[in-house]
């Protein structure tokens, strides 16, 4: 359970407490005058909104499970927005990469983009590169030239070849993003949209292993 979650629940409770103390001496469970007519709304709001609240943050867990995905990572190529020049995944080796599959016309991509650029910002000099991936065309990223991150290492490369593991994974959908160690080996794996925070506590691990 998350702290969001307890804190609404605390939220809820206190609402329902609040409201019995208000209406417990009424013959009915009825608000009686405009102070009570208040307090009711403002409390029947309050627990509305996080109920909201809780069942976001659960569908956001459920979307964005972690689990172990012991892989090691079939090399491919893939080519850089800014310049076109070809990189292989292989490149990288040695270092821990945040690889992240991302698209245009996917909005929980849009909003983690700059969270990726920040992590990059962050942790770069301690090893970590953040690989940012479309399956777009060139013509159609460049059309978004404002979204596209601007401190990772920004690429795209065609669906059908990418190996046959990621081609399963992003069968799901999109924002789909992995850990990879120095070895080359998928350690985690992030189904859904994730935060500068969330992502930190993926990478860290993996990163003090690098240095050890």
């Amino acid at each position: 359970m998350t702290p969001v979650v307890i804190f609404c629940l605390l939220f809820i409770a206190i609402s329902i407490g609040l409201l019995y103390l208000v209406l417990r001496r009424n013959p009915y469970p009825v608000p009686r005058g405009g102070v009570q007519w208040m307090i009711t709304i403002m409390c029947t709001l309050l627990v509305c909104l996080s109920g909201l609240v809780i069942a976001l943050e659960w569908s956001f867990s459920e979307h964005s499970e972690i689990t172990s995905a012991p892989e090691s990572v079939e090399p491919f190529v893939f080519r850089l927005v800014s310049n076109q020049e070809e990189v292989n995944i292989s490149d990288f080796n040695g270092s821990v990469v945040l690889l992240n599959f991302w698209a245009t016309w996917c909005q929980p991509c849009i909003t983690e983009l700059p969270e990726l650029d920040a992590l990059q910002e962050a942790y770069g000099d301690r090893g970590l590169v953040v690989v940012t991936l479309s399956d777009e065309d060139l013509e159609e990223l460049q059309l978004y030239d404002d979204l596209l991150p601007e401190r990772t290492v920004s690429g795209y490369v065609a669906l059908e070849e990418l190996p046959e593991y990621f081609r399963n994974e992003l069968a799901s959908g999109r924002p789909v993003s992995y850990v990879i160690d120095g070895a080359g080996t998928i350690r985690e794996r992030l189904l859904g949209a994730g935060t500068f925070e969330y992502f930190e506590g993926l990478v860290t691990p993996w990163l003090a292993q690098l240095q050890s």
